[in-house]
């Protein structure tokens, strides 16, 4: 079975590496002075998206970034969250 990073573990973990993160899009923009590479292995892992921007240019994506309806939803798609192991989906 395939786990995902759940997106706001992904998020601090990237910006520990001094990424910027879009809070509204999701969108994450490469370091200026880091190669793309472990964010192209990222969206190889399913872990990051890769879609176009308003721009038209390619950028990087953390899935499910504030897509959740409800605390539920959320525990549907990452049950084994501390956050969701005493909520009962």
């Amino acid at each position: 079975m395939k786990r995902t990073i759940d997106p706001l573990d992904l998020a601090e973990l990237l910006e520990r590496e001094q990424y910027q993160i879009d809070e509204d899009t999701g969108e994450v923009y490469p370091h200026p002075t880091k190669s793309e590479w472990d964010l192209i292995l990222l969206a190889s892992e399913g872990n990051l998206r890769v879609k176009r921007n308003a721009l038209h240019e390619l950028g990087y994506y953390i899935p499910h970034w504030r897509c959740y309806n409800s605390f539920e939803d959320y525990c549907k798609e990452f049950p084994h969250e501390q956050q969701c192991k005493c909520y009962e989906v």
